[in-house]
């Protein structure tokens, strides 16, 4: 079977990826919080008119399984497809007949939770967004927080090295972790089709090993087909989640470099 250069690469990447957690030891230890969470659901109130209203919420159980105290300070979001972006905090309104639908009396808003979590601790809070768009197919529920910001990575630059006064990470700069996924594959492409326009191969990249900053949070895809009436009878589905990363990291430092055969 035939790889392309692109596959190679990539599969190369994993490679490294893999030896790198099995033998390098990290400057740094990074902390994660455990999230679990439920699907994302509505509640319906009533005004005194009878008129009713949907809010969408999600039910959190964070968890703090390291060994240490750590500040969490949540932020989460709903993004449709329609551009809407919501950040769940207020509609307090809603907290009794989440709690109610939840079976869960003590149930808190997220934004009440913030500030120390302490070792083994776990907090269970929900996240309400208030009305939503009746419009949307998709939305995306983003969680920032669980993370430490700080990671060390295996970086392969493609064009530029990183020197003594100037680390880079730019746009030749592919960063060996999966939340970078779609990036990469970007970036590759791109070299690609320039090495096949000037007739030759993707160089081989020189590899670095960078502390950098990043803005990493848990996405979760959701979609509801349908069209804008009785929109809170539609079925909500659950799609795919994981880590993403919002904007470009920012490479702090170089730990070490290293040769690719």
């Amino acid at each position: 079977m035939r790889i392309s250069v692109i596959g190679a690469i990539v599969i190369l990447a994993a490679v490294c990826a893999l030896n790198v957690q099995a033998d390098e030891k990290p400057t740094r230890e990074r902390w994660f919080l455990k999230l679990e969470h439920s699907p994302l659901r509505t509640v319906v109130l009533h005004d005194a008119g009878g008129n009713a209203r949907a809010y969408h919420y999600m039910t959190m159980k964070v968890t703090n399984g390291t060994k240490f105290d750590r500040q969490w300070h949540p932020l989460v979001k709903a993004v449709t497809d329609t551009k809407q972006d919501l950040v769940a905090g207020g509609f307090t309104d809603a907290l009794a007949a989440i709690r109610k639908a939840e079976r869960k009396a003590g149930l808190v808003p997220i934004g009440t939770t913030a500030g120390k979590l302490k070792a083994g601790a776990s907090v269970d809070t929900v996240a309400i967004f208030g009305p939503v768009d009746p419009l949307y197919d998709h939305i995306n529920i983003q969680v920032f927080g669980l993370v430490d910001p700080i990671a060390t990575y295996k970086i392969e630059q493609y064009g530029d090295k990183s020197t003594a006064d100037n680390v880079v990470l730019g746009e030749n700069s592919v960063v060996v972790d999966s939340a970078y996924w779609d990036r990469n594959l970007k970036i590759l492409k791109r070299l690609k089709a320039a090495a096949a326009e000037a007739g030759g191969e993707v160089p081989q990249p020189h590899v670095e090993y960078q502390e950098v900053a990043e803005s990493r949070y848990w996405s979760m895809d959701y979609e509801r087909l349908g069209d804008e009436f009785n929109t809170e009878e539609d079925i909500i589905r659950f799609k795919k989640e994981g880590w993403k990363v919002k904007g470009d990291a920012k490479g702090l430092r170089v730990i070490s470099t290293e040769s690719l055969p």
